[in-house]
């Protein structure tokens, strides 16, 4: 083959490989493109997924805040009620009558004497899954069983986490205070009283999506009970016990050298939440 021969063959075989380069050139690029839009669509839908998510379980929070602040309504005023609308955060609301049992008793270093013992309810909202962190804090109240300050909330709004998933409860402790009212045959006589909104008269239900629920006080409930001291004292403790925590809180008590006499009252509000169709 001569030289100009040659030259042309390699020619031809330069141009043949570049006719083919080209294609492949275009389907690599092609490739890459469309692994690269479909990499970042695949991210984006996962961020707007997940902030959907989270901005799902800060609405439901807020809902149960309000909700708690529809049963502060009523509570103290028989024969109030409301209905309360609850929207789709895709979790689930659970009442639970039969749950947080209390047990209050009162003594001091020689007396003692359970004034109260039942469960009390609570409502629970478990919240649809997310990625945020775990949390577990009171939004409203905090941890005490019990509480003797009238600034003091009996308000237990309560995020946590359980084995299983992320929950915010809403539940109540108990309010107690003393004073001195008169005198009774040189003994003063004290008055102690405990306030108590019982969520047990509630129905029993699991709901989710939408739903109403309407929430009403059914009474006020008081029962007395009255003790006569013959020795000196300056304070008694009332101690709760709020599903296996307990707080004690010392309330004074106004006392000669014959004694005191010390009536108590627990006074307790019947709060019921029961599904409707409104």
């Amino acid at each position: 083959m001569s030289r100009r021969e040659q030259l042309k063959y390699a020619c031809t075989v330069w141009q043949s490989k570049k006719g083919i380069a080209l294609p492949i050139t275009f389907l690599v690029m092609f490739v890459s493109l469309t692994l690269l839009i479909s990499t970042t669509y695949f991210f984006a839908i996962s961020r707007i997924s997940s902030e959907s998510i989270l901005l799902k379980v800060s609405a439901a929070k807020q809902d149960m805040f309000s909700l708690e602040n529809s049963i502060a309504s009523v509570t103290w005023s028989p024969g109030s009620s409301q209905i309360y609308y609850f929207d789709n955060w895709e979790g689930t609301l659970m009442t639970a009558p039969d749950d947080r049992r209390l047990v209050i008793n009162v003594t001091d270093n020689s007396f003692y004497d359970i004034a109260f013992n039942s469960t009390i309810g609570s409502i629970i909202y478990t919240l649809p899954a997310s990625g945020a962190q775990n949390e577990d804090f009171y939004p409203k109240g905090d941890s005490r069983a019990i509480v003797n300050q009238s600034a003091s909330t009996m308000t237990q709004l309560h995020i946590f986490r359980d084995t299983e998933s992320q929950r915010v409860m809403i539940s109540y402790r108990p309010l107690a205070f003393s004073s001195s009212i008169a005198s009774n045959n040189g003994k003063p006589v004290n008055n102690i009283r405990i306030y108590i909104i019982n969520l047990n008269s509630s129905q029993p239900f699991t709901l989710q999506g939408n739903f109403h629920i309407k929430i009403a006080c059914i009474n006020v409930t008081s029962t007395t009970g009255s003790y006569d001291f013959l020795y000196q004292i300056t304070f008694l403790t009332v101690k709760s016990i709020l599903d296996n925590v307990g707080d004690t809180v010392a309330l004074p008590i106004s006392s000669s050298e014959e004694g005191a006499i010390v009536n108590l009252e627990i006074v307790t509000c019947n709060v019921q939440l029961q599904r409707t169709g409104v």
